[in-house]
């Protein structure tokens, strides 16, 4: 008789017994069948999970041991492993130092000196709130010291960062486009800079090019020429890591009003000493030496006089960054904060071992997971939907779930799904990091339905010829399915 009952309620669980729980299991499931067998749809490659966190149970999957490229679904993994090796008090820190004394006239005289504290959020290009005046602040503070001047120069400690430019494995396009800047513990705009090319005035000559900001490291090596009115524009940018040169060509129509590029620049901590130089003038502090960038490790000698210490907002404010607006910059800069507090080196591999060994802690199998980056960008990261999943099920058993559930975008409200899954009765309830690239489209989070059930989903989508809109419209449409009519 046992033997019987249990056999009954496994039948149950598949959605095979008699009744209103019964049913909904197979029918979300043929519904699903139906949503990914549309034609425009054929060929693509899925790796699909459902799971009820208020059941504890499984209720729909499809191929969820199939490695995929997560794209930006790697910022959960990051996320995730950040907020337990760090907690959510986290804060970057940047200290301001000086190697002199200031003398009665106002003269700090020797080198102002900033460490490197690894902080993405120092005046961001993408949000106001974490991108404020930071250093016209700093220039404040130097005056409430008595500085009015620096006699010697601007020096930027990088220690114990190092230069990282982008992987083999990221896309030259990314590079060129301003997603991919590179990483040395300092930032500034992100690490990009803005360029308007417009037509010159005379058929023939060289187009214009304003770079914004004026002092950004980049050396242009501009080949776009002038061309008659209603010709085609074009524009071909090449920026190589760690090259501060930007090689540019084209044709500009006289009759055009100008295009805008973003440039990654190859030199984080030159650019926030240019930046740091431009505040400091601006608001009156004279700076007579130049910016000396420092990359050697610190051998001893006389010990440096702190100004003060800038720290930035704490690590959730972070991670909604990163993972709501899906910024690239932020998540590596997260990664190498957990690289130093993990394993004492802030870099993309110690990172990446930390992540490892918090996804081996949550029950994930090692060969359903490889990550080559902190951010999504390498094409050369896998991750299934069961992997996906059992990330969310261990980060949602944990202190920190709201925190991380706070960081994701939120259906049509914010973020990258601002403008997706915005039917009435589903804004809101869908909280999910999407994952985009070329042939890649993906959403993992969480759904809560108006009874009040969880669950944690993985939607991973790669390999399609069609347009992404099409594969987008499926995934909503399975989650519009799982809020309004959930199986149970």
């Amino acid at each position: 008789m046992k033997s019987a009952v249990a056999l009954i309620s496994a039948w149950c669980v598949l959605g095979f017994c008699a009744g209103v729980s019964a049913g909904t299991v197979a029918e979300f499931a043929a519904f699903a069948d139906s949503v990914l067998l549309e034609p425009a749809l054929a060929g693509a490659s899925w790796s699909m999970q459902v799971y009820s966190l208020s059941g504890d149970s499984v209720v729909f999957e499809r191929d969820a041991d199939r490695l995929l490229t997560p794209a930006s679904v790697t910022k959960l993994f990051t996320s995730a492993a950040a907020l337990d090796a760090l907690g959510s008090d986290f804060r970057f820190t940047t200290a301001v130092a000086a190697d002199g004394a200031v003398d009665e006239d106002s003269v700090l005289e020797g080198d102002l000196i900033v460490l490197a504290g690894g902080d993405p959020t120092i005046e961001t290009k993408s949000v106001d709130s974490l991108g404020g005046p930071v250093l016209r602040t700093w220039a404040d503070s130097l005056l409430a010291h008595g500085i009015r001047r620096v006699s010697g120069d601007i020096v930027l400690r990088t220690w114990p960062y190092r230069l990282e430019s982008a992987l083999e494995s990221w896309e030259v396009a990314d590079v060129n486009a301003g997603f991919a800047p590179p990483v040395d513990g300092f930032g500034f705009n992100s690490n990009v800079c803005h360029m308007q090319v417009l037509p010159a005035s005379a058929l023939g000559d060289s187009a214009r090019f304003v770079l914004d900001p004026p002092f950004a490291p980049v050396h242009l090596k501009p080949r776009v020429a002038t061309v008659p009115a209603q010709s085609g524009c074009w524009l071909d940018l090449q920026v190589a890591p760690a090259d501060t040169t930007a090689v540019i060509a084209g044709e500009m129509p006289l009759d055009e009003d100008g295009e805008f590029l973003w440039i990654s620049v190859q030199d984080p901590a030159r650019y926030f000493g240019f930046a740091l130089k431009n505040a400091l003038e601006k608001r009156g502090i004279a700076t007579d030496g130049g910016v000396v960038v420092d990359r050697s490790v610190p051998n001893g000698g006389a010990p440096l006089r702190e100004l003060f210490v800038h720290s930035s907002p704490p690590l959730p404010d972070v991670l909604a960054l990163m993972n709501k607006e899906s910024d690239n910059f932020s998540g590596e800069h997260v990664l190498r904060a957990l690289g130093l507090a993990a394993g004492g080196v802030p870099d993309r591999r110690a990172g990446l071992d930390a992540v490892s060994r918090f996804a081996a802690r949550s029950g994930i199998d090692k060969s359903t997971l490889h990550l080559e980056d902190g951010c999504g960008l390498s094409r050369q990261n896998l991750v299934s939907a069961r992997a996906a999943v059992k990330l969310l099920r261990a980060i949602y058993a944990s202190p920190e779930r709201d925190v991380f559930l706070s960081s994701l975008a939120v259906s049509g409200t914010d973020g990258t799904l601002a403008y997706r899954l915005n039917a009435p009765q589903v804004v809101g309830r869908v909280h999910g990091k999407t994952g985009t690239m070329t042939q890649v489209s993906n959403i993992a989070g969480y759904v809560q339905t108006e009874r009040g059930e969880s669950f944690a989903f993985a939607i991973l989508c790669d390999h399609f010829s069609n347009s992404i809109h099409r594969v987008r419209t499926a995934q909503d449409r399975l989650l519009e399915r799982l809020v309004t009519d959930p199986p149970r």
